[in-house]
C-alpha cells in the first residue's frame, strides 16, 4: 500500500514537471515575440535606446522560469558603470539585465548560437573576438558605449564555471573602463534552492552550464525544475585610476568573496 502511494506521488511529480514545462515553453515564446515587436516598434519610431523594454524582458523571463533573486547592497550611483560578474550559467544575463539597464559583452560565436544568439543579438549584445591579438580592437566598442553613457556587462572569467568557485578573471577588457574613467562594478552571483539553502551536487546541473553542453538538452532539463533562487551579492565599485591588471584582480577578489562563505564552506 505504501509502494502503491509512493508511486502514485512520484508519477503526479512527473506530470507536474511536463505541463510546468509546457505552460513555461508557451509563456516565453509569447514574450519573446512581444518583446521583439515592442523593441522593433521602439527602433522603427525612435522612441528611446529601449532600456526600460530590455528590463522588462529580463524580469518576465525570469518570472516565467520561476527564478527568484534576492539582492544584497546597491548598485554604485556613479554612471556608467562596467560591470563585472562570476558566469555560471545562461541565467546570469537574465539575473543581471533585470537588475541594471546595460549591454552585455559576449565571445563573438553566440551571436550563431539558436535562441541564445537571437536574444543577444536583440539586446544589443556587444559581440568580441577571443583572440588575445584582437583584444585592442575590442576596445573601441565597449570604450564607445561607456562613452556614451551605457553600463556595460561582461563575465571576465571568459567561460562559465559550476558555481562553485572563481577562475582568474582576464585583465585585456579592464583597459575600456579605464579610458572611459568609468567605475568598476563587481557582482557575485550565487545559485541556491528556492528556499535558501545550498543547491546539492545533483541539482546544480540542472542550473550551471558548460557551453560544451548542448543548450536545449540543458534548457528542456531547466525548465521541468520548479525554480531557483539567485543571490546578487553587489560589492564595492574600484576607481578607474589603478593599472588595469590590478583592477581585474582587485574585481576577480571582490567577487570570489562571497563564494568563500556562502558555497564553499558547504563542500569543504
Amino acid at each position: 500500500m505504501l509502494q502503491d502511494r509512493l508511486n502514485t506521488l512520484k508519477y503526479m511529480e512527473i506530470v507536474g514537471a511536463i505541463l510546468r514545462a509546457i505552460v513555461r515553453i508557451v509563456l516565453l515564446l509569447g514574450w519573446f515575440l512581444l518583446s521583439l515587436i515592442q523593441q522593433s516598434l521602439g527602433f522603427i519610431l525612435r522612441t528611446g535606446d529601449g532600456r526600460h523594454l530590455r528590463l522588462r524582458f529580463y524580469r518576465g523571463a525570469l518570472r516565467i522560469l520561476g527564478i527568484r533573486i534576492r539582492v544584497f547592497n546597491d548598485f554604485s550611483p556613479r554612471r556608467p558603470l562596467f560591470v563585472v560578474a562570476n558566469h555560471v550559467s545562461y541565467l546570469d544575463v537574465f539575473v543581471l539585465g533585470s537588475l541594471i539597464p546595460a549591454v552585455f559583452v559576449s565571445k563573438q560565436e553566440v551571436r550563431d548560437w539558436p535562441v541564445v544568439g537571437w536574444i543577444a543579438w536583440l539586446q544589443h549584445t556587444i559581440f568580441i573576438a577571443r583572440r588575445r591579438t584582437r583584444a585592442g580592437d575590442e576596445l573601441t566598442p565597449l570604450g564607445e558605449a561607456l562613452e556614451n553613457g551605457f553600463n556595460v556587462i561582461m563575465f571576465p572569467e571568459g567561460t562559465s564555471t559550476d558555481g562553485t568557485a572563481v577562475l582568474p578573471f582576464k585583465s585585456a577588457l579592464f583597459e575600456a573602463p579605464k579610458r572611459a574613467n568609468a567605475y568598476t562594478q563587481p557582482v557575485s552571483l550565487i545559485y541556491r534552492e528556492r528556499h535558501g539553502s545550498v543547491l546539492s551536487e545533483k541539482d546544480r546541473q540542472f542550473y550551471t552550464w558548460g557551453t560544451d553542453a548542448p543548450f536545449f538538452n540543458h534548457f528542456l532539463k531547466l525548465i521541468l525544475r520548479p525554480g531557483v533562487l539567485v543571490e546578487a551579492w553587489i560589492r564595492k565599485p574600484i576607481s578607474p585610476q589603478v593599472d588595469r591588471k590590478q583592477l581585474a584582480k582587485i574585481a576577480e577578489t571582490r567577487v570570489s568573496a562571497p563564494l568563500k562563505h556562502r558555497v564553499n564552506r558547504h563542500f569543504s
